[in-house]
């Protein structure tokens, strides 16, 4: 069977027909149209051609619907309905208003101003799915330079090509105690109040932050005694709670602290830590935008209150 000519076929016959089918007359078609009737014929006949069938019975002075023009104008307004949701799909898209956003955290990212950004993005964008991936910095990087994450939310990034760093807050680093440690009592600690005690922290090969305040440690004239290492901040937190150990941690992790741990400032002069979020340069995504901007919001009410 011979494929029909569709190129005639196009959404403007689509409304011709539309319209000749509910008024029944060309010229009362044709003037709905602001169209002349010669015109408004022509089309109709083009697209009968490139259907291979009839959708008219044309007579001296009436118009029919054929079998297949009534079957034809069942289906019709089918193909304007998804027009319309393509069109409004395609509009929400750009706008931002659905799509999908993968996001790489480490868990010390998941207190404060990124899970407040995550429930205002979540009530601003209901059409947005968005999937929370727990990875080490590196894993991240992965996930970014092959498309698997789209923004990476961790402490200490290194500068890598492709990527763009944008530093979204700072915070003090404190100190987590056991809280039956004998310097538990004062309100502040130096650093070097710490240089004989065993230490917890986390993985200095998988952690630029680790080596950071490794780093801090040296400069204040000790070398830290690390007992443990470990990936996840909960454990590091259970571990001191357990009494095997101190712990340098952001600030914002007091609110994750066990009863039987205690954080305590760093006098004079403490340590800052940042929070990083890296995405591709030059991502077009709206979704992405709306995110970044979610999170900027926040950290300014945060420094606000």
């Amino acid at each position: 069977m011979d494929q029909p000519d569709l190129r005639p076929f196009n959404l403007r016959t689509l409304r011709y027909f539309t319209v000749l089918a509910e008024e029944l007359h060309f010229g009362r078609a044709a003037a709905r149209l602001h169209m002349s009737q010669p015109p408004l014929s022509q089309q109709i006949r083009q697209l009968e051609d490139s259907l291979g069938v009839a959708l008219f019975h044309r007579g001296h002075h009436s118009v029919e619907l054929t079998i297949a023009g009534r079957a034809f104008l069942e289906r019709v307004p089918l193909v304007f309905e998804q027009l319309d949701k393509a069109v409004t799909h395609a509009r929400m898209v750009a706008r931002g208003q659905v799509g999908r956003l993968e996001i790489g955290v480490i868990s010390s990212s998941l207190v404060g101003v990124v899970p407040a950004a995550l429930e205002t993005f979540r009530h601003r964008y209901p059409g947005v799915e968005w999937r929370l991936h727990e990875l080490t910095p590196s894993a991240q990087i992965d996930g970014l330079v092959e498309r698997r994450l789209d923004v990476g939310l961790f402490r200490m990034p290194p500068e890598y090509e492709g990527l763009h760093r944008e530093m979204i807050m700072r915070e003090d680093v404190m100190i987590a105690l056991p809280g039956t440690h004998p310097l538990a009592d004062r309100p502040t600690l130096a650093l070097a109040d710490l240089q004989d005690q065993p230490f917890v922290m986390f993985g200095l090969q998988q952690s630029r932050f680790a080596d950071y305040l490794y780093q801090c440690c040296l400069q204040a004239g000790f070398t830290p005694q690390i007992r443990q290492q470990v990936v996840e901040v909960q454990s590091l937190l259970s571990l001191v709670g357990a009494n095997m150990g101190v712990a340098l941690l952001p600030a914002s992790m007091r609110v994750l602290a066990l009863p039987n741990v205690v954080f305590r400032a760093i006098a004079p002069s403490p340590p800052q830590v940042p929070l990083y979020a890296i995405y591709r340069q030059g991502d077009p995504s709206p979704t992405l935008r709306h995110f970044l901007d979610i999170i900027r919001e926040k950290v300014r009410q945060s420094a606000g209150a």
